[in-house]
């Protein structure tokens, strides 16, 4: 017999395990930054899906005690509930804390923050509170109490709409106290205390708001706020920043397997994990991304997808663009599909990551550096001359040598990164022994596909791609469907193991086209080069249709 589990938020109904996919509203594509009706809608964007609701603390308690919750919430959720959308929920309080809050002798702390996240000169978001002062911690858990109050009592309508409400205890959603440093080093909290004081936060809203998901910052968390939140929260929810901004971000291997482990422990205690990202104005400001947009959006959405994101926030000036549904209608599919056997699909996007971390495919010997060494760009630059012939570029190595919030900035595309992921992104659908049959390609062309993919070379002898389904994915009947570049006059072939396979013959038209075939009981695929040119593919997709 199967076993389910139910974990109920509302009339949020979110399966772990079970044989049909569960319908998880509000989950998927959202707007970026904070939302009022009349922002954007259903009309703007067919696949909107929720909206943030970015509250400030000034604006919503101008007074002691006095709170504007309705005004600022409810008129917003009924907005949202009449077009069939659902909102996330976030007060910042450091920046955005009311004056009479330093009345009550709360010490004011200025910080040195000269320049915003996009790294453009500003004098926002400087002045903030001492958290740690008493009469600070009376007035935030005060307005926590009151928070969860006004949503407790609100028609189960609308209390409905609320997929999470988000604990952002510092610096707006960041999980550090302030942006910047204090210029009164005395008022300098460290990470203990800091620690200390958000596990306090996270408390107090779970006991304001019983059986609503609490969102808050992994980037932040050691072991023991994960073990904290596996041992208190029923639902482990998590802003992860760096599976957002984009696609190639140092370290992102690291921080994917130590979420692999959070959420294997959470399923080990029947725990949902549900997790947010923000891509921001970065999108129209890098070179990286605005020299295409709708490409590097929707690469971003593939990684978004192999990084599991359930919500991804993308600005409202680029979900106006017809050009980058695509990349919102990929990233829906798949938003909170976290069990293959639930699952109705399965992806596979080919790239060949090019990871300057890995000394066993790269050798000191050949392209020089040392793994302590992550910003020696010489190294970078050597491996990415080893695959310039397919494609391979670094425009700006040294964004490539930093971190996260460095790697955005880039002028342009780099194609080495440390610690990037080195293959290809997926959802339930893995290649087998990738490189083995198949060469990478970079900068394929302009289309939104021809960022990367992995092609033939039958000279080299490389005329074969193999895919393992997750054994859980039980399909009786699935669709399989392959997205390749239609240049050239080679053939190829789609069929599973030990048997004659579809045979495709290629027509030159230089398009981007797709190939479906249905197969009972598959559980691998094989793409096989047939005759003449080589093929290069982008995407295999598996979809359930018994």
């Amino acid at each position: 017999m199967k076993k389910e589990v139910f974990i109920c938020i509302g009339l949020l109904a979110l399966s772990v395990a079970g044989v049909e996919a569960e319908t998880k509203p509000g989950l998927g594509i959202s707007s970026w930054a904070g939302w009022k009706p009349g922002d954007i809608s259903r009309a703007d964007c067919p696949e909107l899906r929720s909206v943030p609701l970015i509250l400030k603390w000034g604006d919503l308690e101008p007074a002691p005690g006095k709170y504007t919750f309705e005004d600022a919430i409810g008129k917003k959720l009924e907005a949202a509930r009449a077009d069939d959308l659902y909102a996330t929920l976030m007060i910042w309080v450091g920046p955005e804390a009311p004056e009479w809050i330093y009345s009550k002798g709360v010490p004011v702390v200025t910080t040195d923050r000269s320049v915003n996240a996009l790294g453009r000169k500003t004098n926002k978001q400087s002045k903030y509170p001492y958290y740690l002062h008493p009469e600070y911690k009376k007035a935030f858990f005060g307005l926590i109490d009151a928070f969860g109050s006004y949503i407790k009592q609100l028609p189960p309508a609308l209390r409905e709409r609320i997929v999470m409400v988000q604990c952002a205890e510092g610096s707006t959603g960041d999980g550090q106290p302030y942006k910047g440093k204090p210029i009164d080093k005395k008022q300098d909290i460290s990470d203990e205390d800091w620690n200390d004081f958000r596990l306090e936060a996270w408390a107090r809203y779970q006991k304001a708001m019983p059986g609503m998901p609490i969102l808050v910052n992994a980037d932040a968390n050691g072991s023991e706020e994960s073990q904290w939140l596996l041992d208190n929260m029923e639902v482990i929810a998590l802003k992860q920043g760096m599976f957002s901004h984009g696609y190639l971000v140092s370290d992102n291997d690291q921080r994917l397997a130590r979420h692999a482990d959070l959420e294997s422990e959470a399923n080990k205690r029947g725990k949902l994990v549900l997790m947010r990202g923000e891509m921001d104005g970065e999108l129209f400001e890098m070179g990286w991304s605005n020299r295409n947009i709708p490409q590097a959006l929707y690469w971003s959405g593939l990684f978004a997808s192999h990084g599991r994101l359930d919500i991804w926030n993308v600005p409202t000036k680029a979900l106006k663009d017809k050009a980058n549904w695509p990349a919102c209608a990929f990233f829906n599919k798949y938003a909170g599909q976290r069990n293959a056997s639930t699952a109705p699909a399965a992806f596979c996007a080919l790239r060949d990551g090019l990871d300057a971390s890995d000394f066993k495919r790269f050798p000191a010997a050949k392209f020089g550096g040392r793994p302590e060494d992550k910003k020696d760009t010489e190294r970078y630059l050597k491996i990415a001359q080893a695959y310039a012939a397919y494609g391979a570029r670094m425009e700006d190595p040294q964004k490539a040598t930093g971190g996260g919030m460095i790697n955005r900035k880039a002028t342009g595309p780099n194609d080495v990164g440390w610690g990037t992921v080195p293959g290809n992104y997926s959802r339930f659908l893995t290649q087998i022994d990738p490189g083995s049959g198949d060469v990478g390609r970079w900068n394929i062309d302009e289309t939104i596909y021809g960022r990367f993919g992995r092609a033939f070379e039958h000279q080299s002898g490389k005329t074969q791609m193999r895919f393992q389904l997750d054994p859980a994915f039980n399909s009786k009947m699935a669709k399989v469907t392959v997205t390749y570049l239609d240049q050239g006059t080679g053939a190829w072939s789609l069929g599973v193991p030990g048997k004659d396979g579809t045979r495709m013959q290629n027509n030159n038209s230089g398009e981007w086209k797709t190939k479906t075939v249905i197969l009972p009981e598959v559980s691998e695929i094989v793409l096989n080069y047939e005759s003449g040119d080589d093929t290069v593919f982008h995407l295999i997709e598996v979809e359930k249709t018994l």
